[in-house]
């Protein structure tokens, strides 16, 4: 272990305790599956992605891991935390992984993308991920999962400040939930 990131896993160890819940909990996970493709539909905190990018790295030694986001980026309505799309490129891509983001509406965007993220092994959505702003994008979600994809959903916090915990959807349910929203028609 490099003298930088013996530093680096000293501090994340001795201030863990100001680390909130679901920043803890994704870094768990991520160190109890190999994941080497990571797909993200909206980003709920740059900082707690690059982390988890960090750690699948270190993880991954020599192996390549490629990270997707799809996100509004400069688009993001008033009240959202920013995330440039040009600034989140260089904090990801500075973590070693292979980074492809696709700005745009989450669901137009997931569609598009979906059958270039085949073989995802972790798809995390947002809190903006919601059923409703996916409607017409669960058709294409399973064509990107495996028997071992691993899909956390972030919860609502209790309160407005307070960041939601990641909850774990099963494939099953997302495969009833891709036959009973099918996709739109094109015109």
């Amino acid at each position: 272990m490099a003298v930088g990131d013996l530093f680096r896993y000293a501090a994340r160890a001795f201030f863990s305790k100001t680390t909130p819940t679901p920043e803890k909990q994704l870094l768990r996970i991520a160190k109890q599956h190999v994941i080497r493709r990571v797909v993200e539909v909206g980003i709920d905190s740059v900082d707690s992605t690059a982390q988890l990018l960090d750690v699948l790295v270190k993880q991954a030694k020599d192996a390549p891991v490629k990270y997707t986001a799809l996100d509004l980026f400069d688009a993001r309505p008033e009240g959202t935390p920013d995330a440039p799309l040009v600034g989140v490129y260089r904090r990801f891509i500075a973590t070693g992984a292979k980074v492809r983001l696709t700005p745009g509406d989450l669901a137009a965007s997931l569609a598009a993308e979906a059958n270039s993220l085949s073989d995802t092994d972790l798809l995390l959505l947002s809190g903006d991920a919601t059923d409703e702003a996916l409607a017409h994008a669960w058709f294409y979600v399973p064509r990107m999962c495996h028997p071992g994809t691993l899909v956390l959903r972030r919860t609502e916090g209790e309160t407005a400040d307070a960041a939601g915990e990641w909850q774990t959807i099963p494939l099953t349910e997302i495969s009833a939930w891709a036959a009973t929203r099918p996709a739109r028609r094109a015109a």
